[in-house]
């Protein structure tokens, strides 16, 4: 016995329109527009349909690029070769599957011979087609924020707390590394503070501002690996927009640190300090993701972690680098 959802195919569904307009595909612009005011339906019309003389669908033209054309322009030179069309068995998932791939607003229906026997619309499927987009954007758009503070797809389906906690406890000691070291590299310049208190006041600003605009570039750079659209150039930009960007916020940093300073030494110490650090920032994370790609690491889960671990002790080693030897010993 036939299952339904074989049994409710196309072809036995009221879904199922024949109120289309097929031209042939040697037909001008003006013949086909002249077949569409012909045709005696009233359905709006989103796409024409080239057929060969055999009556096989062979391409298809948006009905905005036919009224903006030639009339006397040929359809095959206007026509998409390439088409997204169902076959006339398919069943009621296929149909949704497809809206929500392709994204068109409706589709040809063939016969094992490529011949156009009706279209489907998207008004016809809006309901469950609806339904079935929220749940796939919902689940993408949580996807992405679950990997990009270290989580998988599945965690809110995990029941077992031990798992959860061995899953979230790796990119942990990665923060615990980064604190340890970033410690350490503040005991080491701890004389420098001492000496200059106001130092210390400026250092949350310092790292605040290459955290963000590390995770910004992180985030572009991964959603380029989750979309498998690698862009070269846009990344390129992506890293000199930031890093421009970290200049004018290390130009403003450096005005508020002149209210603190007796002399011009210390605010150009925390412009420079700013602007290597973000600069940085920006290339780790441009590259990062792609290198963990590369060698088959999760880049969502693994690339903001290190990106604020390295940008951060680089940041402070420098910060306290060029205070030491600008400013403390000058005084």
């Amino acid at each position: 016995m036939a299952s339904a959802d074989e049994e409710h195919t196309l072809l036995r569904s009221d879904r199922l329109s024949r109120d289309f307009v097929a031209v042939g595909a040697e037909d001008t612009v003006a013949q086909a527009l002249e077949k569409i005011r012909a045709a005696p339906g009233t359905n709006e019309i989103f796409y024409c349909y080239a057929c060969d003389p055999a009556g096989r669908l062979v391409g298809v033209v948006p009905s905005r690029k036919l009224i903006r054309a030639s009339p006397e322009e040929r359809i095959s030179s206007l026509m998409f070769t390439r088409v997204v069309k169902l076959p006339a068995n398919a069943p009621d998932s296929l149909v949704e599957d497809f809206f929500v791939t392709y994204r068109f607003l409706a589709f040809p229906v063939v016969d094992t011979e490529d011949r156009i026997v009706g279209v489907v619309e998207v008004s016809n499927f809006v309901d469950t087609f609806s339904d079935t987009l929220f749940d796939e954007v919902e689940g993408r758009v949580r996807g992405e924020v679950y990997r990009f503070v270290g989580l998988p797809d599945n965690e809110s389906k995990e029941r077992r707390p031990l798992v959860m906690a061995l899953r979230r406890f790796p990119w942990l000691l990665v923060n615990i590394g980064g604190g340890f070291l970033a410690a350490t590299i503040s005991r080491i310049f701890e004389r420098t503070v001492e000496e200059l208190v106001v130092v210390a006041a400026f250092i949350p600003m310092v790292l605040v501002l290459s955290e963000s605009l590390g995770v910004q570039t992180t985030a572009v750079s991964t959603s380029m690996l989750a979309e498998q659209h690698v862009d070269r150039s846009q990344v390129r930009r992506e890293v000199l927009g930031t890093s421009l960007a970290g200049m004018m916020a290390a130009t403003v940093v450096a005005l508020l640190g002149r209210i603190y300073a007796p002399n011009l030494v210390f605010p150009f110490v925390l412009f420079i300090a700013i602007t290597l650090s973000t600069s940085l920032a920006a290339i780790l994370g441009a590259v990062l993701p792609f290198l963990f790609h590369r060698f088959r690491v999760d880049p969502h889960m693994a690339s903001a972690p290190l990106v604020l671990a390295i940008s951060d002790n680089i940041t402070l080693f420098t910060y306290f680098t060029l205070v030491t030897h600008l400013v403390t010993r000058r005084s």
